[in-house]
């Protein structure tokens, strides 16, 4: 069946794997759908998924695979070629809802509450991509895959979303005992959610900025501003050369140093809002550690992770961090997901990249040169 979204929803493209199977799962060979068993799973996932972008045009984004005979000689090129066709979907005046498995769309939350005029896509604050599974909904329910967030916003609010997301999917699947769509009440739940979560955020900050101000100035100078003050708190950010690619998967390390957590967190944004390649990475997972002295002479190491919805990815490079005693390091992992599931051998690949890039940091000097710990 050959349906076609409104005018103004956005198409992502993601790549085709070598094969002719629709999906290939994270620990089997590649999974062969029967089109006689899941015709009719098929036919109301793909009219829940045009309802949707019916209902939320500016929203919901959604990955199709292009053309197999497009062949790419160079990653380089091949990243490329992605973008122009990202570039040229954006200019399409007739969108069409993939012919089959898998259907998966993103849902893009915005910044802040006053983006009324600006798209979610330019204005970005989270996004949670989910799918209809073969089998949807009688079956199997609507499915959350991956999740992200801006680094300057509380991750708490999208685990709080995805939660609200699992919890609709979840109640639909159960309705009348065999499963009903629910793609509408999943999006807009996401979207009640986020928006109290930013109304929340709106609130606490004007409570701040009407605190009143006192005779003693420095008093309200925080730990943050002082380190804002200090010149030796510049941001160098060192991005791979090389990247990895596994089954279109694009995998490529950036490394940065840093001495507090207020500094990790100016870092972090400052190289998503550097580039819009790295922004429309599916995951930015990263890790940091360092150390820092009290007053009394006692060492803390002080460490943290994220996972930017990947899940254990932050935790893995943590651990990297831990076993190669860095101090004064934050390394992010940018990936950008190819459309063919790689298993465990992902995090390989980020753990891989990340290490090649601070030995070679190392040995060049690249990274300043403090005590292991």
């Amino acid at each position: 069946m050959s349906t076609s979204t409104p005018k103004n929803a956005t198409i992502l493209t993601e790549q085709k794997s070598k094969s002719n199977s629709p999906r290939q799962n994270d620990d089997d060979d590649e999974c062969i759908l029967d089109k006689h068993l899941f015709e009719e799973s098929f036919e109301r996932a793909s009219a829940d998924l045009e309802i949707l972008c019916a209902a939320y045009p500016q929203e919901i984004s959604i990955f199709v695979q292009p053309d197999s005979s497009r062949n790419c000689s160079t990653e380089a090129e091949e990243r490329d070629n992605d973008d122009v066709l990202l570039m040229n979907h954006h200019h399409m005046e007739h969108y069409q809802i993939p012919s089959w498995f898998p259907l998966i769309f993103t849902l893009s939350l915005p910044s802040s509450l006053d983006d009324v005029n600006i798209t979610c896509q330019q204005k970005f604050g989270a996004n949670v991509t989910m799918e209809f599974p073969a089998g949807y909904p009688t079956q199997k329910p609507l499915q959350v895959i991956s999740y992200r967030i801006s680094p300057s916003i509380n991750k708490e609010y999208i685990e709080k979303v995805v939660s609200c997301v699992q919890k609709a999917a979840t109640e639909s699947s159960g309705l009348y005992g065999g499963g009903q769509e629910c793609g509408l009440q999943c999006c807009a739940a996401a979207l009640d959610c986020w928006n109290e979560c930013l109304t929340r955020q709106q609130e606490e900050h004007e409570n701040v900025q009407n605190q009143p101000v006192t005779d003693d100035h420095n008093s309200f100078i925080t730990e943050e501003c002082k380190h804002v003050q200090r010149p030796q708190d510049e941001i160098h950010w060192i991005s791979a050369d090389k990247t990895l690619v596994d089954r279109k998967s694009v995998f490529q390390a950036h490394v940065c140093a840093v001495h507090s957590d207020e500094m990790v967190k100016r870092a972090v944004n400052q190289l998503i809002e550097s580039s819009s390649k790295i922004q429309r990475a599916t995951h930015n997972m990263y890790a940091y550690r360092f150390v820092e002295k009290t007053k009394d002479g006692k060492v803390l190491v002080k460490h943290d992770n994220y996972d930017d919805g990947e899940d254990a990815a932050g935790s893995r490079l943590a651990q990297l961090l831990e076993m190669r005693k860095e101090n004064g390091v934050l390394v992010l992992v940018s990936r950008w997901y190819g459309g063919i599931h790689l298993g465990p051998k992902r995090f390989a690949h980020i753990n891989n990249v990340a290490r090649d890039l601070l030995v070679e940091c190392h040995e060049k000097g690249l990274l300043p040169d403090t005590e292991k710990v």
